[in-house]
């Protein structure tokens, strides 16, 4: 239930008694809020940052910008527990990249053209990046699906959404494309639980 101070729209003016019913209504049958929820898991990689020139575009602070303030918000009340992203492993990645992409982005064999075509330097640092990013999806995934009566109903991660990454190539600063490994991993490791996953 949405509940919002501001006038309605000129359009919705003459739905407002259907509107304030609706509410009314939804609030009558509501069940009272309470806690009872456990703490929504948030995983974070800013930990793990790639040494940049000063005139790259890339935003790399913006991640750790954005924990500092969930984390000022959510962990004083307990809503949220914040977790290091893990590295992925290269059989979870090699569930939507080829064999061959992983080892050769890890092992530092791109040619410069790869690495123009991801937008960042290779380095140690930047595979560990790369890893974590997709780790972290894979862990909030564990975190929901894991067959545990206290597993998490929501979770989340903060880095991620690497969705310009290809089987066998990377683009767009995205080396692994983290959703399609976490579900791939989510159909494999829960085939009772997951029969498809919807992007």
């Amino acid at each position: 239930l949405m509940v919002s101070t501001l006038p309605a729209p000129p359009m919705l003016r003459p739905y407002r008694p259907l509107l304030h019913s609706c509410c009314a209504r939804a609030a009558s049958t509501a069940l009272p809020l309470t806690r009872t929820a456990p703490p929504v898991p948030l995983f974070y990689n800013d930990v793990y940052e790639v040494p940049l020139p000063p005139t790259h575009r890339f935003p790399m602070a913006k991640y750790r910008l954005v924990r500092q303030a969930l984390q000022r918000e959510l962990e004083p009340s307990g809503a949220s527990l914040f977790f290091k992203s893990p590295l992925a492993t290269a059989s979870d990645l090699a569930t939507a990249h080829t064999p061959d992409y992983v080892q050769r982005y890890v092992s530092g064999a791109f040619t410069p053209q790869e690495n123009r075509r991801v937008g960042f330097p290779w380095s140690e640092a930047s595979v560990d990046r790369s890893l974590s990013s997709t780790g972290g999806t894979i862990a909030a995934m564990h975190a929901v699906c894991a067959d545990d009566p206290a597993a998490a109903r929501f979770a989340g991660h903060l880095a991620g959404g690497t969705h310009h990454a290809f089987p066998d190539h990377g683009e767009g600063f995205c080396v692994f494309n983290d959703i399609a490994v976490a579900a791939r991993v989510a159909l494999r490791d829960y085939p009772q639980e997951v029969r498809r996953v919807l992007v």
